[in-house]
């Protein structure tokens, strides 16, 4: 994109319906607090609809609300005069020394963050969703889909009845056939995958039920999702992929297994010695 977002926006202002011309205007006072801020999120916070901040990225000629914050995260940073920072704090110019420090100090503000916006009655439900699904099955997209992965290898050393399948397609049919006495959980940082929240739909049309965890809580996954855990951890738009945001999952799912672990522990320690001895014999 030749021209920068803003100027694209000013040039287009003048098109822009009463609405659209809202969330121009709160872009325009709050360019960073935007690039940390769901569709959703800021729909709500500009007091219209989401559909209404789509039309807004599609009248700049845009793909959707993803890309109109990657080129709002390029344009602030021509206009301050910064850096490119990685994972929102490393520099070019940091020395080994601090680049661990500032690695350190993301994580444990990330996952600080996460468990003091944890909700244990909603834990403990999902456990006890756990415990009581016909099947268990995991769906990710991306990064996220690396944490589904993590999700079975971990829950199939004592549960047998738990599924991950890393292709998208597989995915989709997988949860067309789930029902009412099967469990789909789905990580996803945005909550605002395509993919995922069809695959919500389509689990949920069966009326199988249905866990997202995720960092908007007001996301269109969490809203359609039965239990909501939200995950801490600030990713912009030019950060895809950041360390913190799968620390942060990873802890979430850290948390399911100790606690449906020590809620099952005789038999989950009986299954967790039969599946480590299964291998035993395939480490030197």
């Amino acid at each position: 994109m030749a021209e920068g977002i803003f100027a694209r926006i000013e040039s287009s202002y003048s098109k822009f319906t009463k609405s659209e011309k809202i969330v121009a205007d709160f872009v325009f006072e709050n360019p960073e607090k935007v690039l940390y801020t769901s569709i959703t999120d800021l729909a709500e916070i500009c007091g219209v609809g989401d559909t209404t901040v789509f039309r807004f990225c599609k009248a700049l000629k845009l793909n959707g609300y993803q890309e109109f914050k990657m080129f709002l995260a390029q344009d602030i940073a021509v206009r301050t005069g910064s850096d490119y920072t990685i994972n929102g704090s490393v520099s070019q110019d940091d020395d080994i020394q601090t680049i661990c420090k500032k690695a350190l100090a993301v994580d444990i503000a990330a996952l600080t963050e996460t468990f003091e916006g944890l909700n244990f009655e909603a834990v403990t439900k999902v456990v006890d969703m756990i415990s009581n699904a016909n099947k268990v099955q995991f769906f990710g997209m991306g990064s996220s889909g690396v944490i589904a992965l993590e999700a079975k290898m971990k829950f199939m050393r004592i549960l047998p009845n738990v599924e991950h399948i890393a292709d998208c397609h597989m995915q989709f049919m997988s949860a067309a056939l789930l029902s009412s006495r099967d469990l789909a959980i789905i990580f996803s940082y945005s909550g605002s995958t395509k993919d995922s929240i069809e695959i919500a739909n389509l689990a949920k049309s069966n009326g199988c039920k249905v866990v997202s965890i995720t960092r908007y809580v007001n996301s269109h996954l969490a809203n359609i999702s039965d239990v909501v855990i939200p995950c801490g951890s600030n990713e912009g738009p030019l950060d895809g992929g950041a360390s913190s945001t799968s620390m942060v999952q990873f802890y979430i799912l850290d948390i399911l297994y100790l606690l449906y672990f020590t809620k099952h522990y005789h038999q989950s320690k009986l299954n967790k010695a039969k599946t480590t001895e299964s291998i035993s014999s395939k480490i030197l």
